[in-house]
């Protein structure tokens, strides 16, 4: 172990906080960072953000921060720490502890290799996980023969006993395990483990005795344009299947011309997908559907058994715009927030643009606040077809943005990401991770529990007001607030400081 480690404080003022509920908010972390390539050996980082009154973080890392007031606060860390390395077990999990929520991201902005993740909090991490990654760059670079997928668990618990099944041959630990195969590693809270392949990882399904933190993706690839071009890492945090939903709304990215794409993990066995304007598609447990979206098209996808929908952003080269590939987990539209706070990510090489897709139901388009403002009412919406859903994307300053509405049960979906000559990044600006993806049994009403109490596959989506808001024929029965909705908004106004004890690292 590291021994004596300095402990960071951050204490982070704010009003207006509702805690406690199953989001991407949280009071504990147990987090990693994929490998990456090794370029000019930039350091990986996290950002963090709260909407609490009083926040303090502890990271239990050799680190110190410059904080500016208004601001995120972001963390440099050293890679040689909590970089995986390799396809083996290891020691370099990141631990975030708060005593009120945070949102964290995970950002690793290497030169033309960056990207970024959304951290999910401990309360809400499963024992069930498919890896979405993307097709490999089968040729030389930088050292690699064929550069990698890869994707890492970080243990919680001791004693967690991992289970994975790859969906193709892989060595671990020194060891080769066939596709199809499970091997099982056992992992002590803090433990980490990579697992890498020249071929496509995606489907590969990771259960465990104990819930893990799971991320997925690829060291660096070309997306589309038939792999010629500049390539990027891409990484996402994976979503545990009890949170996979059934209904998804996509939009195009903004500045891009080629279009994106977009893969359909299945978690069970005879799961139909229909998408906007394709045949539908079966698939059974740990398979994909990947398919591709022109610059101009919105797509409803649906499905009859919970899935996995990942937007990737394709080379630069594909269109000749000043970006690269990314990696973004799309949330079902169950799992949409009404309230965000989340933060831009500046890159490696200059000029980075920053950018938002916002997805709502067009008649809530009226009540939803950016920063504060009510949208311009030059705001161009794209209606989705077969939904009564629309989207549209803004471009953004850097540094750190809200986004609610003026009403608690009026969610909707916000996607952030941001581009650069041969670099980009991409991650959901939050989403609700409430267990809609298993079996459900009805639960008495807790306002904002972010459960589904009804099981009607929707979560708070009521208001304590002796109404049937959403039409089921039942009257406040999984309700968004404890009163009439006026007490749910979060506010936030950022005062941070800091102070540096030293602290051993200890048992958990």
């Amino acid at each position: 172990m590291r021994g004596l480690l300095t402990a960071v404080f951050l204490v982070i003022i704010c009003q207006d906080f509702v805690n406690g509920v199953r989001d991407n908010r949280g009071t504990e972390f147990l987090l990693t960072f994929l490998e990456n390539f090794q370029r000019d050996e930039h350091q990986p980082a996290l950002f963090i953000t709260t909407q609490s009154p009083t926040a303090t973080v502890t990271i239990t890392l050799p680190i110190t921060v410059t904080v500016t007031n208004g601001q995120v606060t972001e963390v440099d860390l050293e890679r040689l720490d909590v970089e995986l390395r390799g396809s083996e077990k290891s020691n370099r999990a990141i631990h975030v502890t708060s005593d009120e929520e945070i949102v964290i991201y995970g950002v690793f902005a290497e030169k033309a290799s960056s990207d970024a993740y959304l951290a999910l909090p401990t309360d809400v991490l499963g024992t069930e996980y498919f890896v979405a990654c993307m097709t490999p760059v089968a040729r030389s670079e930088e050292g690699w023969d064929n550069l990698p997928t890869e994707f890492g668990v970080v243990g919680v618990y001791d004693g967690t006993t991992v289970t994975i099944n790859p969906t193709q041959d892989v060595t671990f630990g020194g060891n080769n395990y066939p596709a199809g195969q499970n091997f099982t590693v056992t992992l002590d809270r803090f433990q980490t483990l990579q697992v890498q392949s020249a071929e496509d990882l995606t489907g590969s399904r990771i259960t465990s005795s104990h819930p893990v933190s799971v991320l997925s993706g690829n060291l660096f690839t070309v997306i589309g344009n038939n792999q010629e071009g500049s390539g990027d890492y891409t990484v996402v945090m994976m979503p545990p299947v009890d949170t996979w939903g059934k209904e998804f709304v996509t939009a195009p990215l903004a500045k891009r011309t080629a279009g994106d794409i977009f893969r359909v993990v299945a978690a069970r066995d005879n799961t139909k997908v229909t998408v906007t304007g394709r045949n539908p598609m079966n698939l059974d447990a740990g398979q994909f559907w990947e398919f591709e979206a022109g610059s101009n098209e919105y797509l409803h996808v649906t499905s009859n058994e919970p899935v996995l929908l990942v937007q990737y952003s394709k080379t630069g080269d594909a269109d000749n715009t000043n970006t690269d590939p990314f990696s973004m987990i799309i949330p079902p539209v169950a799992q949409f927030e009404a309230d965000y706070t989340f933060s831009t990510v500046e890159l490696i090489n200059s000029g980075t643009t920053h950018h938002v897709n916002l997805v709502i139901q067009s008649a809530d388009k009226a009540g939803l606040i950016f920063d504060g403002q009510p949208l311009p009412g030059s705001t161009v919406w794209h209606p989705v077809p077969g939904t009564t859903y629309e989207a549209t994307d803004l471009t953004i300053s850097a540094g750190t943005h809200t986004a609610t509405h003026s009403s608690p049960i009026a969610t909707f979906g916000l996607f952030s990401y941001g581009f650069a000559s041969a670099e980009a990044y991409g991650y959901p600006g939050g989403l609700r991770l409430a267990q809609i993806g298993g079996a459900c049994t009805p639960t008495q009403t807790v306002a904002n529990d972010r459960v589904d109490n009804d099981c009607d596959g929707r979560v708070d989506e009521e208001l304590r007001n002796g109404i049937d808001d959403d039409g089921d024929g039942l009257i406040d029965e999984d309700i968004a607030s404890g009163g009439d909705g006026t007490d749910v908004g979060r506010r936030p106004i950022f005062k941070i400081s800091t102070i540096y004890p030293s602290l051993p690292q200890g048992s958990p």
